[in-house]
């Protein structure tokens, strides 16, 4: 397991800042942060439990990875992500699906922090870049993101989600597939 307590944070170094992989046992910490990330960009709560951070981060086969910040041992934020692959460049790279600090330590350099351990976790496995989205209402964040990275504005992300996503699936024209 990587421990990446050597980051440095922009400008305002907290010393006792630790950024590690989450375990298990960090579960309540990532679902409370993951609740608090819903209610700041104005959604409905998060559906992530202990349950489900647990059965679908960790084993053979995890969906996504986390790392956690934390300062005296308490949970102040974390990096949900997963990897991903570009044909245009040829090139691995990960996809940030949540990037979380709670508000006393923002604009302290924690969200920094994270994003240079993401990337250096990003580059250990292989990867050339990050990418991720942030809702266009969360101005703070777009700020910070703007300071580190390009905005793609010719970009559209979409998403097929609920009975959307249910009706795509059973389709009355589709027929069972065997995906190998």
């Amino acid at each position: 397991m990587m421990v990446f307590s050597k980051i440095k944070t922009s400008k305002k170094h907290i010393p006792s800042l630790h950024i590690r992989h989450a375990k298990k046992k960090d579960a309540a910490e990532i679902v409370r942060l993951a609740r608090s990330l819903s209610k700041t960009d104005g959604n409905r709560p998060s559906c992530l439990t202990e349950e489900y951070f647990c059965r679908d981060g960790f084993g053979d086969n995890p969906a996504f990875k986390t790392l956690i910040a934390e300062i005296n041992k308490e949970v102040i934020g974390y990096t949900l992500y997963f990897e991903g692959y570009n044909t245009n460049s040829a090139s691995r790279g990960l996809y940030i699906s949540d990037l979380y600090v709670d508000e006393p330590w923002r604009r302290k350099g924690v969200g920094y922090a994270l994003m240079q351990a993401t990337s250096i976790a990003c580059k250990m496995a292989g990867g050339e870049w990050l990418f991720w989205a942030v809702n266009k209402k969360n101005k703070g964040a777009r700020k910070f993101y703007k300071k580190l990275s390009t905005e793609i504005r010719e970009v559209s992300i979409f998403s097929i989600l609920g009975d959307k996503f249910q009706n795509i699936c059973n389709a009355p024209n589709s027929k069972p597939m065997h995906l190998d």
